[in-house]
C-alpha cells in the first residue's frame, strides 16, 4: 500500500446488477420526461390530449410514463382513449410505479 493512497474502511464496490439497475431507472426516469417536452415543443399533442396545462406538468414530474402514453394513445385515435389504449396507459402507470420502486430498492 503506498503511503500517499487513501482507503475509507465504509468504501465499497458496487456490483454489476447494482450498477445495470442505477442505469435503468436513471433511464427510466429520463426518457419519458425528454419525449414529454419534445410533444411540448415539436407538436400541440399536450394540449390537445389534456386540454390545460396542469396534468401534463403534473404527469411531467410525478407520472411520466402515463403521461406520454396517453398522449401517444390519444393521438393514434384523435378524440380519445379507448380500448386498448387504456390498457397502454394502465402498462404505463404500472411501469411509474415500479420506477419509483426500484429506486426506493436501489437506495436503500
Amino acid at each position: 500500500m503506498s503511503p500517499y493512497s487513501v482507503e475509507h474502511p465504509a468504501a465499497e464496490t458496487m456490483s454489476g446488477g447494482r450498477v445495470m439497475g442505477w442505469l435503468f431507472e436513471l433511464s427510466s426516469l429520463f426518457w419519458p420526461r425528454v419525449v414529454i417536452i419534445a410533444f411540448w415543443i415539436f407538436s400541440d399533442l399536450l394540449g390537445e390530449a389534456y386540454g390545460s396545462w396542469l396534468l401534463p406538468m403534473l404527469g411531467f414530474f410525478v407520472l411520466p410514463w402515463s403521461t406520454m402514453t396517453y398522449a401517444m394513445m390519444w393521438s393514434i385515435s384523435s378524440d380519445g382513449v379507448n380500448g386498448a389504449g387504456w390498457l397502454a396507459v394502465a402498462v404505463a402507470l404500472g411501469l411509474d410505479l415500479a420506477t419509483y420502486a426500484g429506486w426506493r430498492r436501489l437506495r436503500s
